[in-house]
Order: C-alpha cells, then sequence, then structure tokens
C-alpha cells in the first residue's frame, strides 16, 4: 500500500501515486448502492465501473504463415471499429475484431493492431452492459480483451494505452465477480503496479482520465475522490484533449477521448447528488455534436436526463424537454427538420384560391405554433422550388411527417414536406416570437454530401472535429444563429443544416473555410430565408 496524496497532479510535477488498492476497494463498497440505483435506464454500468490496469502479458502468436498485413490495409478496420463502437453494433465489433490478423512481425505495428483488436471487444462488452437482456458473453470479450491488451504491452512495454484500457476492461471484470472477494482481490493485485505506472507515465492523458473519473466518482473525499474532484479529473481531460496537436494524425495511435469526456460530463450532472440536468443535456448535445451516431448518447443517456426533466417537473427553457409530459417511460423529443417544396406538377391556383390556401397555411403554422409542435418557421427569399421551412419538436419522424402532411397547402398539392431528422441542435438557440411580431432575413446553408464524403476514411474524424471549432467561431462571433448536422446513417444528400444570421454573401465566403467544405465531405447550397423576429438570435433588417 502506499500513500493517498493528491489524485489530480499538475504537469509541471511527477503525479504523486493514488493509493489503488484501498481506493478500488472502497469505491466497489461505496459503488454497489449507487450502481444498482443507476441501473435503472441500463445506465448502471458507469456509475460502477472501476478501471484497472492488468500486469505482465504472454506474447500474441505471429502468423507467420500468412502474409504480413499493411499498414494501408490495417487502417481501415480500425476506423471502422471505432465507428462500430459508437453505433453499438456488437456483431460488427466481433467481426472486426476477428479480422484484424495475422499480428504483424514489426513489434511497434504489432502493439497497435492487438490494441485495436482489444479495443473492439473492450467496447463489445460495454455496448453489451447496455443491452436488455444483459448478454452472457461479456465475460469472454472482456477476457480476451485484456489478453490483447497484454499482448500489446509486451511488443511495446512503453504504450500507455493498452495498460490504460486494460484498466477498463478488468474494472469490469470486477463487477461482474463482484461476489467474489478472492477473485477481485487478485484482478486488484494485477492491477495496481500498471495502473500507478500509467498515471506516473502519462498523468494528463486524456484516456486515462476519462478511466480515472468513475474511481473518483466513488471513493470517499478523505481518499482523494468524491463528486467533486470527478467533474474536476473530467475537466481536465477535457482540456487536454482539446489542447492536443493535431497537425500529423496517425489513425492507428488512439485519440478518441473528447466525446467521451463530454459523455462522463453529461452523465455526472445527472447523477451527482444535486442534479444540473440543463448542463447533462448541453454536455451530451455536444458529445452527439462529435459524433451524432452514438448509440448510448442518442437513445440512452439523453432519455435517461429526459425522463429526470419529466419527473422532477423542472423542464429546462428551452429544452427539447420542455412539453414532455410527466411520464416516467415518455420518449425524448427531438427536432425535426423539414423543407417545403412546390412539386413540379403542382396544381395551378387562381389568385383567389391561391390568397385563401396562404391564409389557411398561416393559420396552421399559428395552430401548430400554439400547440408547441412547430417551433421555427419561414419562407425562403429565392425563387427556386425550395420555399420554406418547418422545425418540429417531436418524437418521431413519423410524427413530424404526419404534422408536415397536415397543412392545408401539403393536403392541396401545392408544396411538399420533406422531412429530415432528428436534427442535432442546441435547444437553447430557439426561442419564443418576439412581440409584437416582426421577422428578419437570414442565410440558410444546406450542408449536403461532398465528393470526398466517407465517414471510414482515417482523416474523417479529425475533419469533423475541425469543423466543430468553425462552428463554435462562428457562433462566438455572431455569424451562426443555429447549426446542426442529421444522423449519418441517413442516406440522403443532406446531411446537416446552419442558418447564419449573416447576408448570403457573406456567408459564402464564410463557409469556404469551413473544414468539412475546404476537405470536399460537404458542399454547401445557400439560400436567402426569414423567420420571425425574436425566435432565433437577431438576424438581418428584412429588405
Amino acid at each position: 500500500m502506499v500513500g493517498n496524496p493528491s489524485l489530480t497532479p499538475s504537469r509541471a510535477q511527477s503525479p504523486k501515486i493514488l493509493d489503488v488498492e484501498s481506493a478500488l476497494v472502497v469505491a466497489l463498497r461505496r459503488g454497489k448502492k449507487e450502481c444498482m440505483r443507476a441501473r435503472h435506464g441500463r445506465a448502471f454500468l458507469f456509475a460502477f465501473t472501476i478501471f484497472v490496469l492488468s500486469a505482465a502479458p504472454e506474447l500474441y502468436p505471429a502468423d507467420k504463415t500468412s502474409l504480413e498485413p499493411s499498414r494501408d490495409s490495417i487502417i481501415p478496420k480500425v476506423t471502422q471499429i471505432q465507428r462500430a463502437d459508437y453505433e453499438g453494433d456488437r456483431p460488427d465489433l466481433k467481426r472486426l475484431h476477428d479480422e484484424l490478423t495475422p499480428i504483424p512481425e514489426d513489434n511497434k505495428l504489432a502493439s497497435r493492431v492487438l490494441y485495436w483488436r482489444g479495443f473492439a471487444l473492450w467496447r463489445r462488452a460495454i455496448n453489451g452492459f447496455n443491452e436488455s437482456p444483459t448478454p452472457t458473453d461479456l465475460e469472454e470479450d472482456l477476457k480476451q480483451a485484456v489478453t490483447d491488451f497484454k499482448d500489446a504491452i509486451a511488443r511495446d512495454p512503453g504504450f500507455v494505452e493498452p495498460k490504460i484500457a486494460a484498466a477498463s476492461s478488468l474494472g469490469y471484470l470486477m463487477f461482474l465477480h463482484r461476489k467474489d472477494p478472492t477473485l477481485m482481490q487478485e484482478l486488484l493485485q494485477q492491477s495496481s503496479p500498471l495502473l500507478k505506472e500509467a498515471m506516473a507515465t502519462a498523468p494528463d492523458n486524456p484516456r486515462l482520465l476519462w478511466v480515472l473519473g468513475p474511481i473518483r466518482w466513488s471513493s470517499p473525499s478523505e481518499r482523494g475522490g468524491g463528486q467533486d474532484k470527478a467533474f474536476e479529473i473530467y475537466n481536465k481531460g477535457l482540456e487536454a484533449v482539446r489542447n492536443q496537436k493535431r497537425d500529423v494524425v496517425d489513425p492507428l495511435e488512439p485519440s478518441w477521448g473528447e466525446p467521451e469526456l463530454l459523455m462522463g460530463l453529461a452523465w455526472s450532472n445527472l447523477n451527482r447528488t444535486t442534479p444540473d440536468l440543463k448542463a447533462a443535456e448541453q454536455y451530451a448535445q455536444s458529445a452527439l455534436k462529435l459524433v451524432p451516431y452514438w448509440h448510448y448518447v442518442r437513445d440512452i443517456l439523453m432519455s435517461q436526463i429526459q425522463a429526470a426533466q419529466a419527473k422532477a417537473e423542472l423542464p429546462v427553457a428551452g429544452s427539447a424537454f420542455a412539453q414532455t409530459q410527466n411520464q416516467p417511460n415518455a420518449k425524448p423529443i427531438r427536432y425535426f427538420f423539414v423543407l417545403l417544396n412546390r412539386p413540379a406538377n403542382g396544381p395551378q391556383l387562381s389568385r383567389e384560391a391561391s390568397e385563401k390556401l396562404q391564409e389557411e397555411h398561416m393559420a396552421n403554422i399559428r395552430k401548430l405554433g400554439v400547440e408547441h409542435k412547430l417551433v421555427i418557421a419561414g419562407p425562403f427569399m429565392d425563387d427556386t422550388v425550395l420555399r420554406g421551412i418547418f422545425v418540429f419538436q417531436a418524437d418521431s419522424m413519423a410524427q413530424a411527417q404526419e404534422w408536415g402532411n397536415s397543412d392545408p397547402a401539403v393536403k392541396a398539392g401545392h408544396l411538399a414536406a420533406e422531412v429530415h431528422g432528428p436534427w442535432l441542435i442546441e435547444p437553447s438557440a430557439i426561442h419564443d416570437p418576439a412581440e409584437p411580431p416582426g421577422f428578419e432575413q437570414y442565410t440558410v446553408v444546406l450542408m449536403k454530401r461532398g465528393d470526398h464524403w466517407n465517414p471510414n476514411a482515417p482523416e474523417f474524424m479529425d475533419v469533423m472535429k475541425q469543423h466543430h471549432a468553425f462552428v463554435e467561431q462562428m457562433t462566438d462571433q455572431g455569424n451562426m444563429a443555429i447549426t446542426g448536422p442529421f444522423p449519418f446513417s441517413d442516406q440522403g444528400e443532406l446531411l446537416g443544416v446552419a442558418i447564419f444570421r449573416v447576408g448570403p454573401e457573406q456567408t459564402a465566403k464564410l463557409t469556404q473555410d469551413d473544414p468539412v467544405v475546404k476537405a470536399g465531405l460537404l458542399k454547401a447550397e445557400i439560400h436567402p430565408w426569414g423567420t420571425g423576429t425574436g425566435v432565433l438570435a437577431s438576424g438581418q433588417p428584412m429588405q
């Protein structure tokens, strides 16, 4: 056993080592109750996760009868593994693990291949904890993951990432065997030296800090733990990952962490002694902006936040859940973006009939607004087949389509409602219309699939992170009112929408600097557009 110094070492000094054994044992005792409470909603695993590191490895035998794999053949598999993890695709993670063979002769390359093999099964198990009923193969996956991580360490003893990942894998094994103190102690004795080594050699590693967060959460304050310490370490990890240099990125070197840290902050704000539901939702939305297809955050964590808001009867102003009824099993409300198009074969109307239909159309807009269904509406200001926009708060695309089809102009065949979504936007960017009513002009940018769109490309996630930084810059500078993507699983051409507060000419210049446009992942289609005063941050006066 060692002393019990600070758990958040500074960058200028060598970190003091956490009393691993005692902290973990205490965390296991304290975490059991929290774990069972959090299990409702299938997120119990995060409440109780005690991450530890494995001990000395056994070398993974290279397949000398097969051709040596090249980096170029390995990289696409690694990219697919990370995507399958976020999508919660357990069968694909198993398949990709098995396909990452043979193990190369080169020790450095072999260690990276073994790391990603272990990563696939580690994350396969984590996703399994979120399924109901819980799969029966979690222990098998975790044991094989630990083996792969140990073998990666053997090939490159200075490679800290498999030590961090083995920490989590052994932590989940400890949870599975929480009723067997002898086995838990054996796992603990394996892990402690490597955990201390990881903390000593890479104290600012964002993935290590993400792993340490739950330990701090479940440990008592007298041992350097507590909820405040967990928040401190998550925020430190977030700062570290955002400060990493991204000029040269090797796709075989682990660089994940920012979405996971945001998720950790979302979960922690939801489950802290005094929940901060607004912060929980904001962090979850930030994670989804980086990874819109993240199954756990989108479909599980967001639902838990919604349920907590409904139970507390304290919906956050402007929140996506503000109109949710107090029903424990209510579905989370999402935003859906609707393009109102002019059909090629639309009916020809007399002036009188057209004016009457327009009045009915506007009356329907007011009705949907009063019913808290329609949160944004407005016409395009140029003469194309695109005539207007609706944005609905709904709990399914089918519901949004039904509401769109209820419009008199759609019923008459004068307009067609094209629904996209869910639209992953910042809820606080939308407000109630101002009184007295007015009208302001904006510029809508339809972000469509570009010639180089390829989510499986090694550089894809890095470009998307640069895009996220660009969006933050545009918002901070007052150029952008609201923006958000659609799920990457959507096979259509329209992948996202941004609404700028400046005119079309300036918007065109600004979007040329968007990393996703420069890289050819997306192409921008620009249209002048208007909506009611106060709905979004102020736009341009109506011309």
